[in-house]
């Protein structure tokens, strides 16, 4: 090692470089001017050329008056050489400062007004001389000229400059003592890195033994990194083991690589059995649809983009069987390397619970604003009606006003529900063949009350439209608002008309039209925003919640349609829409086939008894289908079999009787509920061959053969009664009732789970409460009304007191009202027994109706 002897010194030649950099610095500085002396010499001389044209002035106006020829020209020229000189004094010197300039400028403006001053008494003077003024007026005149000349401010110009430059020449005096200053500090600077430099030198001595201890340095670094990274890692696992979501880290194949303790946690699965197993078979439940699985499928590829997210909401699968909400987010990690993805889940149960305390609250809010608004318009309509005697005029109008403003409030707390449901995505379409004419001709049934009103005329041109595949009640809450639009804003004695036919496309295409006063352009593009009106003034006239469109468009939207609108002002309004039409083989499929009613085919030549089946039988909430042949109902049969066959037997020359064992002699049609309409007993009519038919002599009474119809459709078993009640202890005291009499009992605790029982096990009684969470009494019935059990018989079993309005609402097929505090047990076990109608005493599986005809 080197001692401190050895330690090298600063050489004579770095010393006299750095000196003479010092004298070359110190040199250049005191020869710099900081000031250019030229542009002020030069700008002062344009000053004085200034004062002296000023002076030149007023001595050619002294010497005018005196009478002595001018020197310089006329006093006009000479004012505008000094305005001249003026502008170009304007063009500061660039040492003087921002407000240096300033003040120069304003002194520049005090000398022109003075030069203006001065103009002015010159040609004031001229005006004197020109008119012949006296001595005394002329010589008053020059006194001012000469009292206030602009050459004194010409002076205090020069004066100013000068007080200016001279403050300037300090300003730079003083920037040149700091520049030297601050170059003395730089070559001090300079001197010290140089001094350090050599010092760095000498260090080279030293170097073989600082290489070691840096060596130690570098090892003990090292070791510090480490314990840093291990730190690093454990600070990284504390916040996976923290996350309260689950985060899994996957390879290329999708298989698990890491198993954070939340992932443990929402799996019930050790991440010991976690490692290796593929995710999407592990995490997800069977019950998820081909469409959400895809994207995960797509995400967990080599070549998804990384960094992109792909995050749904998925039913999710525990170890112990049990599924849950989950909120699934995928996605490639960005680096080099094998691909690897990151999965994040996260389990939603309590905000999916919280959702369902939300829809739970709206329905319970709505049932309680319902039910007292049902009263209200029940009891107005009373009012109205005259049930507690002739109302004033002033009264009566009063009372109509009430009864139409709480109808409007009803169809708009439906209509918000709707929207809600369909915000939320629990709007499902029950798709299936709905003919076009049937659905315009139901619509047509719940207008025409309000049409005959308003005047205006309804028209349906639907002749070869066929059948569309959507959801029936739907689409006849679409055609229904479209319709009773038309229908307000068209004048008296007017027509709706709503047409339906196929176009090029195969689809049918739905026109609403009308002749109002028609859309104007501006305003089309607020049709179908929520709450939206044309007039949203407050005397409008025409009523509406705004929502009816919104919700009509949002509805064919999910049908995979658009609604659009044509019109001119003043020339009525059309709106259009289209469907998907069923395209089948023959063209009699659409006409049998429909699962919203039953289906009844009858045989019959005679024209009044066919006109009087199919009255009575759609009034009932069948779906008629009328043929004079045995060979079409033939056809008809094979493509759609019925619910039941009914047959006039007279003029059928035995081809009726053909067909009723052709029928019994076909697998796919022997149990097919035959009704026999004769004029005779059976062994008259020459019936050899045992077939199992229900019949009944002409003319036949209503009641029995609707009975006959419908233990003919109902399934074979006990009687079948569903009690829909949202109170577990009601529900159980009546179960226990109903099945001491023979009845089987299913129970619903809502309105949803009753429509949903109804449909899939039809029953043969419905013991119906009004105030149900989800759907109320009065929904359900709506819903009921327009599908297969609309003739199902039910019994109201309700605490609340229900008006006659209430009452004609709340009715299916034959139906009983009972209030819970006021009808007894033998009261309500008495009505069972009568809607039931012999059910209960049949043990034969339900083919009693039946009967054998030798």
């Amino acid at each position: 090692m080197s001692t401190p002897s050895d330690t090298p010194r600063l050489s004579k030649r770095s010393v006299v470089l750095a000196t003479g950099a010092l004298a070359l610095l110190c040199v250049l500085f005191t020869l710099g001017r900081p000031m250019p002396a030229a542009e002020h010499d030069s700008y002062r001389t344009r000053m004085r050329q200034l004062r002296v044209l000023s002076a030149e002035l007023e001595q050619d106006t002294l010497r005018t008056h005196i009478g002595l020829p001018r020197v310089h020209g006329s006093s006009r020229e000479g004012l505008a050489a000094l305005r001249e000189r003026v502008s170009e004094l304007r063009a500061f010197p660039s040492f003087l400062s921002e407000q240096e300039r300033r003040t120069l400028d304003e002194v520049l403006d005090d000398y022109l007004r003075a030069l203006a001053d001065e103009e002015a008494l010159l040609v004031h003077l001229e005006e004197q001389r020109a008119r012949g003024a006296s001595e005394e007026e002329t010589t008053a005149t020059l006194r001012l000229l000469l009292d206030s000349p602009a050459s004194p401010e010409a002076e205090r110009l020069i004066n100013t400059y000068l007080q200016l430059y001279e403050r300037a020449l300090g300003r730079a005096e003083r920037f040149r003592v700091t520049l030297f200053a601050v170059s003395l500090l730089l070559v001090a600077f300079v001197l010290a890195v140089l001094m350090r430099l050599a010092r760095a030198g000498a260090a080279l001595n030293t170097l073989n033994a600082e290489l070691e201890r840096r060596v130690e340095e570098r090892t003990a670094a090292l070791s510090t990194a480490n314990t840093e990274l291990r730190e690093s890692e454990a600070r990284k696992a504390a916040i996976l083991e923290s996350s309260l979501d689950a985060i899994i880290s996957l390879d290329e194949a999708g298989r698990i690589l890491d198993f954070n303790p939340a992932a443990e946690h929402i799996f019930r699965l050790p991440r010991s059995q976690a490692l290796g197993r593929d995710f999407l078979s592990l995490a997800l439940a069977a019950s998820v649809k081909p469409e959400q699985r895809g994207p995960l499928e797509r995400a967990l590829r080599a070549d998804a983009p990384p960094g992109r997210a792909t995050r749904l909401e998925v039913s999710a699968l525990r170890t112990d069987g049990a599924s849950f909400p989950a909120e699934l987010t995928l996605l490639r990690v960005r680096g080099t390397g094998p691909t690897r993805f990151t999965s994040y889940v996260r389990d939603i149960t309590d905000r999916k619970e919280v959702e369902r305390l939300k829809n739970e609250f709206v329905s319970t809010v709505s049932h309680e604003l319902r039910t007292p608004l049902t009263s209200i318009r029940g009891s107005l309509g009373l009012l109205e009606g005259g049930v507690l005697g002739e109302l004033p005029a002033q009264a009566q109008d009063m009372v109509r006003i009430a009864r139409t403003n709480t109808e409007r409030l009803i169809r708009l707390i439906n209509d918000i529900l709707d929207l809600e449901k369909m915000e939320a995505g629990k709007l499902e379409l029950k798709l299936q063949p709905v003919e076009a004419p049937e659905v315009i001709e139901a619509s047509f049934n719940g207008l025409r009350a309000m049409a005959d009103t308003a005047r205006v005329r309804l028209r349906a041109e639907s002749e070869g439209a066929g059948t569309v595949r959507a959801d029936r009640d739907r689409l006849i809450q679409v055609l229904t608002n479209l319709v009773s639009n038309a229908i307000k804003f068209s004048p008296a004695d007017s027509e709706v008309e709503v047409r339906a036919a196929r176009d090029a496309r195969g689809q049918v295409r739905f026109s609403v039209v009308d002749q109002g006063p028609g859309i104007p352009e501006d305003k089309r593009g607020r049709l179908f925003g929520k709450f939206q009106q044309l007039d949203s003034s407050d005397t409008r006239s025409k009523g509406g919640t705004g929502l009816g469109l919104a919700i009509s468009q949002a509805i064919v939207e999910q049908h995979g349609g658009h609604i659009e609108v044509h019109s001119e002002p003043g020339q009525g309004a059309t709106f259009t829409f289209s469907l998907p039409a069923v395209r089948m083989g023959s063209g009699t499929v659409s006409r049998v086939m429909d699962d919203s009613r039953h289906t009844i085919l009858v045989v019959t030549t005679d024209l009044e008894l066919s006109g009087l089946l199919r009255g009575l039988l759609t009034q009932e909430g069948y779906r008629v289908l009328r043929t004079p042949s045995p060979q079409e109902a033939t056809q008809l049969i094979e493509v759609g079999a019925p619910d039941v066959l009914v047959m006039d037997t007279q003029w059928m020359d035995g081809s009726g009787m053909e067909l009723v064992r052709r029928l019994r002699e076909e697998p796919r049609t022997r149990e097919l509920p035959v009704l026999m309409l004769a004029g005779r007993s059976p062994q008259e009519e020459g019936l050899v061959q045992p077939m199992l038919v229900d019949w009944m002599e002409k003319p036949f009474d209503e009641g029995r053969f609707l009975q006959a119809l419908r233990y003919a459709i109902r399934r074979p078993g006990k009687a079948r009664v569903l009690i829909v009640d949202d109170d577990v202890a009601t529900r159980q005291v009546l179960r226990a009732q109903l099945e001491r009499m023979g009845a089987a009992c299913f129970e619903a605790e809502d309105g949803e789970s009753a429509v949903a029982l109804a449909r899939t096990t039809p029953p043969d009684l419905i013991v119906l409460d009004v105030g149900l969470p989800r759907l109320d009494g009065f929904e359900v019935v709506d819903i009921l009304r327009q599908g297969k059990g609309r003739g199902t018989p039910l019994i109201v079993f309700t605490g609340q007191e229900l008006s006659s309005v209430d009452q004609t609402q709340l009715t299916l097929g034959l139906t009983r009202h009972l209030t819970k505090a006021r009808a007894s047990e033998d009261e309500l076990l008495s009505s069972v027994k009568e809607l039931l109608n012999g059910l209960l005493s049949r043990q034969d599986e339900g083919k009693e109706p039946r009967k054998e005809l030798p």
